[in-house]
């Protein structure tokens, strides 16, 4: 790391001049660098051009709330991973570090240390001999899927070659001592994209990973090249007497790789995998995004839909608890049941007219409300003054919770409306 000799210790100065420091003050998102290397000329290109690159979302699991980076100008700093093994070159730069009296720069390594793959190097020279020993193909777990993605991508770093990479899902043992060195290197991703986000230790074996490998044919070295791309942990709860409630606790795709419909086929293969389970009652996700809720209730929504038409039944000529016990053999839990119901009952109005629509709504509404009152009604014990305050402030909330809940899975409705057809086609359905 080079030092700006311009900047030296001014003796007696006791109040820092903050304009002075500004250079020196940086955000770490936007000075950290993630780069997958795939061979030697990765590194020496120039602008990164045609490199797969991308910028962390967060930082304040790494270096504090602040998410601030101080005592150094011009900083740099990349994160280079070989793409199939995820072994770690940190490469940090800069045009000058801080010297003033009583101002120190932070310690950029003894932060990043606890978040990198384990045996990182800082040396250039260590890291291409690891490249020179890659092996560029390898790949674990057993496959589960193949796939193409939703959009054709090419590859970018074979621009006039017209690349179109395959991806498999694979089922991994997590005993496999291997892979779990593997899975530590990968998994510190998580840390810059995934808020609390924590490092699992595979000792558990109620453990389940799942993981996306990109794969092509190199049009210079013609072998196959493999890169990991996404993966999903799942731990399996125990349920008496002898099941499990699994739990999805980390989905995770590389930036880079991400709006390719490579998440939804990766959920796919984990709730197939999951509903073909004797022992699995139901499962669930923890903490679910926006993003992954549309997902979800795309896949249970066709599942469901896909079970009535192969049953002959018309939604709203049987009873809900029929449609919920088909949401119990496609293993999904009754709370999330609930969102497909009132889900497809949007759907199934909406193809019919606004009437039978709003009249939908006003159900979901007046069902939300009634529950929302039982579980709020005092006791005896408050005077009809108090009551009448909680029973207003009850009331209001419940209208907030309604309206977000209706905004929710209206969108939810035409995620489904506009996906059904491709959901249908990788199932081979049509």
């Amino acid at each position: 790391m080079s030092e700006d000799p311009s900047v030296c210790e001014q003796a007696g100065t006791s109040t820092i001049d903050l304009d002075e420091m500004s250079p020196y003050k940086k955000k770490a998102c936007d000075v950290v660098l993630f780069r997958l290397i795939y061979g030697k000329e990765n590194l020496e290109a120039e602008n990164n051009d045609g490199l797969v690159t991308f910028k962390p979302e967060m930082s304040h699991q790494i270096f504090g709330d602040s998410e601030g980076i101080f005592g150094y100008k011009n900083l740099q700093i990349t994160i280079n991973m070989i793409h199939n093994s995820c072994r770690c070159y940190l490469d940090i730069e800069s045009s000058g570090k801080v010297r003033k009296k009583d101002v120190k720069a932070d310690d950029i390594i003894k932060s990043l240390h606890p978040f990198l793959p384990l045996n990182y190097t800082l040396s250039y020279d260590d890291f291409v001999l690891w490249l020179e020993d890659e092996e560029d193909d390898k790949i674990y777990g057993k496959y589960m899927y193949s796939f193409k993605d939703s959009n054709n991508t090419t590859m970018k770093w074979f621009p006039n070659d017209n690349i179109v990479p395959e991806y498999r899902v694979t089922l991994n043992n997590t005993q496999n001592n291997e892979f779990r060195e593997f899975h530590a290197r990968f998994q510190t991703f998580i840390m810059w994209f995934i808020d609390a986000a924590n490092f699992i230790q595979l000792d558990d074996e109620r453990w389940i990973i799942f993981y996306v490998y990109e794969e092509f044919l190199h049009p210079v070295k013609k072998k196959i090249f493999r890169t990991p791309i996404a993966f999903c942990s799942v731990y399996r709860f125990y349920a008496y007497p002898s099941n499990v409630r699994p739990r999805i606790s980390q989905f995770f795709v590389l930036p880079s790789h991400q709006k390719r419909g490579i998440g939804t086929a990766l959920f796919e293969t984990v709730a197939k995998f999951l509903r073909r389970q004797d022992e699995v009652i139901d499962f669930s996700v923890e903490a679910p995004t926006m993003a992954f809720r549309k997902m979800r209730d795309l896949e249970d929504c066709a599942v469901v839909h896909g079970a009535l038409i192969e049953l002959n039944c018309d939604f709203f000529k049987i009873n809900s608890k029929s449609i919920f016990d088909i949401g119990l053999r496609c293993k999904i839990n009754r709370k999330q049941m609930q969102r497909v119901y009132d889900i497809l009952g949007l759907y199934y109005t909406s193809l019919t007219g606004h009437i039978p629509y709003r009249k939908f709504i006003i159900y979901i509404k007046n069902r939300i409300m009634a529950a929302s009152e039982r579980e709020s009604r005092p006791g005896k014990m408050f005077c009809n003054s108090e009551r009448e305050a909680i029973a207003s402030g009850s009331q209001e909330q419940s209208d907030v919770d309604y309206k977000t809940y209706l905004g929710d899975i209206e969108a939810s409705m035409e995620y489904f409306k506009t996906h059904l057809n491709s959901w249908r086609q990788r199932r081979g359905l049509v």
